[in-house]
């Protein structure tokens, strides 16, 4: 299987990637700056510069590709930040459609699902960007002809687990944070896997014990 992930430099995106590369995939990582090349050195690897929200240049990366994962998100809460999300996601359409490609993965944010708590209302107004532009670019890619599934996430971690609970369009029972490990086994289980049309996936940690 080829792949293109974007957003490879991030710390979930390098986490796919050598994730991928222990399946077996031949991955084309793509980041934004020449700096930011993954440091993976393999046979199985190509990095490549340029804007992921440049159509044109997707549409170069994506010919001969079987699948897409995106893990591009904003640095920051700010308005400019997360417009990473819609913006890509045109960008990802347009070439997805040019070149054939039809299955993209993406990640976003838990926010958007209906808030169970009070802290999930506080933390929606608190980031309101955040909820406004991953909404926009899910509705842009659901509006589009291609496979498409997206993982809503909660709050990020660093923590040394890889195992993660995924549930259809809702976060798992008190799934508050996933770990990028986990994320990114969620990530590359899913791709590897026989599916079609739209999906949303709740992705969190495995339950702590009481």
């Amino acid at each position: 299987m080829k792949l293109v992930v974007l957003g490879a430099n991030g710390r979930t995106g390098n986490r796919v990637v050598t994730r991928l590369l222990g399946n077996g995939a031949k991955v084309t990582a793509v980041v934004r700056d020449e700096t930011k090349r993954p440091t993976i050195r393999h046979d199985r690897l190509t990095g490549v510069v340029g804007d992921p929200c440049d159509p044109k240049f997707l549409t170069e990366v994506f010919r001969n590709h079987d699948a897409v994962i995106s893990t591009l998100g904003g640095r920051s809460p700010t308005k400019r930040a997360t417009s990473i999300y819609p913006l890509s996601a045109r960008a990802i359409v347009d070439a997805a459609r040019d070149t054939g490609v039809r299955k993209v993965i993406v990640t976003s944010s838990a926010l958007l699902f209906k808030p169970q708590r009070l802290v999930d209302r506080i933390l929606a107004a608190i980031v309101p960007h955040v909820v406004q532009n991953a909404t926009l670019m899910e509705q842009l890619l659901f509006n589009a002809d291609i496979d498409i599934t997206v993982a809503r996430c909660g709050f990020l971690t660093d923590a040394d687990e890889t195992r993660y609970r995924s549930t259809r369009d809702a976060l798992p029972e008190n799934g508050s944070s996933v770990s990028r490990p986990s994320l990114a086994h969620f990530i590359v289980d899913c791709v590897s896997a026989s599916w079609s049309g739209h999906h949303i996936w709740g992705v969190s940690g495995p339950a702590r014990l009481s």
